[in-house]
């Protein structure tokens, strides 16, 4: 490859600036989902969104009117579920909030088109036949996540019911990642890349989008954010961008609902009104 070449795959590799290499956290995020799950016992379960073996959402409910936290995992379309993506149920509950975690079919056995599609459907579940009634829903993505919650929120042709948005290191604008390795599984073409950026789609509007990343992740994943939340002002939506200290592309997401923290003071914030 090129210089130019080696250098975006680096921009697009979290893991060149992170503290450990991705595989550490995924295990991280499994053993904490793990041990969530099993503590929770039935007050947490599978819940199917459609048909699909991969279509379900693993769900913690609270009262039928609690504030409902949904949270979209990353892993580049490719990896993870929402299985390892469910260490905030426990917390949720504890503060009087439902949780969900979107489960979806990953890339390459689904096109990110399809992702998106499941995204959606999952989140149509969630408000019209979960029987939840939530007072208000936030959903909150991470990476690749982070995309898939735009996509289901503020680029969705259908307006959305969502209160707000949390989009944690996301990619907005997926031109650039066509040229890299990201795009092997995903087998975008330059138009196919327009066509899925919340960058390159009309703002649907909603109340609130709150965009961070962390201190220590790549230039490029600080302007995806920041060149996202610009869009989301131009167009009248109440939008910030933050960068938090200390954390990285993997760790950021562990503060999604810690009392205390930029991220989860934010989250709560959002749920609580």
């Amino acid at each position: 490859m090129s210089p130019d070449a080696d250098n975006l795959e680096a921009e697009y590799s979290p893991s060149s600036v992170a503290k450990h290499p991705a595989p550490w956290y995924i295990d991280e995020y499994a053993r904490r989902s793990d041990a969530t799950v099993t503590a929770l016992g039935d007050r947490i379960s599978r819940e199917a969104y459609g048909p699909g073996s991969d279509e379900y959402v693993v769900l913690a409910r609270s009262a039928a009117t609690a504030p409902l936290l949904v949270f979209i995992h990353g892993g580049y379309w490719k990896a993870l579920s929402a299985d390892e993506c469910s260490m905030w149920a426990a917390d949720a509950l504890d503060a009087g909030f439902s949780f969900a975690s979107v489960n979806y079919t990953l890339a390459p056995t689904a096109t990110l088109e399809r992702i998106v599609t499941q995204c959606r459907a999952a989140m149509d579940w969630l408000f019209d036949a979960s029987g939840l009634t939530p007072a208000r829903v936030v959903v909150a993505g991470s990476s690749a996540g982070g995309h898939l919650a735009a996509m289901s929120t503020t680029a969705n042709p259908q307006p959305t019911r969502c209160f707000a948005a949390v989009l944690l290191s996301g990619v907005f604008d997926l031109r650039p990642i066509v040229a890299t390795s990201v795009n092997e599984p995903l087998g975008l073409t330059i138009p196919d890349a327009v066509r899925l950026s919340p960058a390159h789609t009309r703002i649907t509007p909603i109340p609130v989008v709150r965009a961070f990343v962390g201190e220590e992740e790549t230039a490029t994943f600080k302007s995806q954010s920041s060149t996202y939340v610009d869009k989301l002002r131009a167009a009248g939506v109440d939008a910030t961008y933050r960068v938090v200290a200390g954390r990285d592309h993997f760790d950021l997401i562990y503060d999604l609902l810690t009392p205390g923290t930029d991220l989860g003071d934010t989250t709560i914030g959002l749920l609580r009104g």
